[in-house]
């Protein structure tokens, strides 16, 4: 038989020599240990991650200088990529008034490319890293990285107030995420790709490899971390740092700082660190507050999605006409200032400690509130640089006012230690930001110092944070994994018609509102009933116990009505809703431990009690109807 190059080339060989390799990869794959195949695919997304998160940077370079050039600033291609620097250093040279459409034409380009073609991008970026882990198995689309990349261009290069750090989490996730999908990995090792890309372009921008690659574990939860992603993180931040070294150099993204440990020790500094914590806490919270207080308003009053970032850009320009200081990411910025404070500080009319401080609070605030504008409403950048940024401003101001009477401490040095202590109050990520603050300074000695304060800073600010995707720890792994099946399915445009009514169980006795707490004790201690729905005398569901109130339930008088103690709220589902819906309810309700719904009427009259297991049954067996049906239809037309 005579074979053509046809033949050898045609779609079913090639379908076929693409099996084969899948095969030998899975074969492959399958002897390597966890921490052999992690070496291999953490260099490989840290090496991508890396490079990609460079070319942003490199893009971010070009927007700025041209938008700079526009303005009137007589200066190169590179160097610059926060605009209020190029501004401040041109004085007189430019014509601000510019910065207005300016900006505003960055927004229309970016929000029209972000709701066209990737509506996931938008914001803050790492957020979107964070929901995709959690909620969406790990998967983000190809093209994410990519209209990230050139909507956070636009959006911080034309004077928007966002960071870097964002946009480059997002791109490096849809790396790790998309090559994880290419390779048909697993749930857990697609999540960990995702994280692995986080790492790998932070680690290159930030050059803190160790820092940023506990951000990206961190980050996930506001009082844990993921530990399983943590070794495959340090890999590729180590890649992604060491392969973008040629491109950015071997020094420290800020300048170098010396300090004596022996005065950084001392009873009164220690005191002034404890101190500190709360002065930034305040104003972690200020951040926060500003920038969903804003988007709140703006998705209130403002209908048209794409138009919320240009108006919210217009904002900051007006602002930038002012303060030009606040005019891009603030990372530029913020490394002058650490230089020298002049930069900040050179249009104060006095030199007194009072003005000083009274300037940096100033732009700090202002700083915060323009990344609610730029950011908040929908334009794309991140959160992390303007927050570090406002951290020094307000670490200076303290040193100033507090920390150097009190210690003798250089206010320089509560500058670096204001950032993590800021940022941790916001982000729920005090080591990570210790540690990045000690790399990028190059000075592990303010280590202890900043985990103090960043620590007493997260626990004073409480549960708020910035990035509101953050679960409040890790949860069971079959949480996670009927989730992803759930997303699988939506993916695959498999319908999940399963309703509430033909899942619940209805062997859970309710107990009335009138009943005793001894009724309740022996439902759970003698009938080994572990939740009891309570209703009123309508059969309308009040809420529940469950088997955790025992205790409780032990130490309270007998003939106690279950009306006189506290109850659980447990998510309420309708009986005709769906599978989608009820693991929608059950994802919130993980945050208070509670791992079951109840199911009512349209009249809310107790029907039953949905359990995880319950979910998991459904969800496969609705899978399994789907597939089998699809496969039915499929044999019968090819009869």
């Amino acid at each position: 038989m005579k074979l053509s190059i046809e033949t050898i080339i045609s779609p079913k060989s090639l379908r076929s020599f693409n099996l084969r390799i899948r095969y030998r990869f899975a074969q492959l794959a399958a002897k390597l240990t966890f921490l052999e195949k992690w070496l291999i695919l953490g260099t490989v997304i840290g090496a991508a991650s890396g490079l990609f998160a460079s070319f942003f940077y490199v893009l971010l370079e070009l927007v700025t200088s041209l938008t700079a050039r526009f303005l009137g600033a007589g200066i190169g291609a590179r160097g610059y990529t926060d605009l209020g620097v190029a501004v401040l250093d041109n004085v007189g040279r430019v014509n601000t008034l510019l910065v207005i459409p300016a900006i505003a034409g960055g927004a229309v380009v970016s929000s029209l490319l972000v709701f066209k073609f990737a509506p996931e991008a938008e914001g803050h970026g790492t957020d979107a890293a964070i929901r995709a882990f959690h909620r969406f198995a790990g998967i983000l689309r190809t093209r994410v990285p990519v209209i990230k990349a050139i909507a956070s261009a636009f959006t911080i290069g034309t004077g928007g107030s966002g960071g870097v750090e964002g946009p480059s989490a997002l791109m490096g996730a849809g790396i790790g995420s998309t090559l994880a999908q290419r390779l048909r990995l697993g749930l857990w090792d697609r999540r960990i790709a995702l994280v692995s890309g986080m790492a790998g372009a932070l680690s290159a921008l930030f050059r803190a490899p160790i820092g940023t690659a506990i951000f990206s574990v961190e980050v996930l939860f506001r009082r844990d971390i993921a530990v399983q992603a943590l070794v495959p993180s340090l890999i590729a931040a180590i890649v992604g740092y060491a392969v973008t070294l040629p491109f950015w150099g071997y020094s420290e993204v800020f300048p170098k700082i010396r300090a004596d440990t022996r005065v950084l020790y001392t009873a009164s500094a220690i005191g002034s660190y404890i101190i500190l914590a709360f002065f930034a806490a305040i104003f972690g919270l200020f951040y926060v507050f500003a920038f969903y207080k804003v988007r709140k308003l703006f998705s209130h009053y403002v209908k048209r999605t794409w138009l919320r970032p240009v108006l919210g850009a217009l904002i900051t320009g007006i602002m930038g006409l002012i303060l030009p200081h606040i005019l891009g990411s603030g990372r530029q910025l913020l490394t002058r200032f650490l230089e020298d404070p002049h930069i900040v500080l050179g249009w104060l009319p006095h030199n007194s400690t009072t003005w000083i401080a009274l300037a940096l609070i100033i732009v700090a605030l202002a700083k915060m509130v323009a990344t609610a504008f730029s950011i908040g409403t929908g334009g794309s950048g991140g959160v992390f640089a303007p927050g570090i940024m406002a951290g020094a401003l307000i670490g200076y101001a303290y040193g100033v006012i507090i920390g150097r009477p009190l210690s003798g401490i250089d206010p320089l040095i509560y500058s670096y230690l204001g950032m993590s202590a800021f940022f941790a109050a916001a982000s729920k990520t005090p080591l990570a930001t210790s540690l990045m603050v000690a790399e990028m300074s190059g000075n592990y000695g303010l280590l202890v110092p900043a985990l103090l304060a960043s620590y007493l800073a997260r626990e004073i600010s409480g549960e708020y944070t910035i990035y509101e995707s953050q679960l409040p720890h890790r949860v069971r792994p079959e949480v996670v994994n009927i989730e992803a099946v759930l997303t699988m399915l939506r993916r695959r445009g498999l319908a999940i018609g399963v309703k509430a009514l033909e899942i619940h169980e209805s062997r859970f006795k309710p107990l009335k509102i009138s009943d005793t707490v001894a009724k309740a004790i022996e439902l759970i201690a003698g009938l080994r009933q572990h939740i009891i729905p309570i209703i009123d005398e309508d059969g309308r569901v009040l809420g529940a116990i469950d088997a955790s109130f025992l205790e409780k339930l032990l130490a309270t008088p007998p003939g106690t009505p279950i009306g006189q103690i506290e109850i659980r709220k447990p998510p309420i589902v309708y009986e005709d809703e769906d599978l989608v819906h009820i693991m929608t309810a059950l994802e919130e309700a993980e945050e208070e431990g509670i791992d079951y719904a109840i199911v009512v009427n349209k009249d809310l009259k107790y029907k039953g009690v949905i359990l995880y297991q319950d979910i998991v049954a459904a969800t496969i067996a609705s899978y399994l109807y789907t597939t089998n049906n699809k496969r039915s239809k499929i044999i019968k037309k090819s009869r």
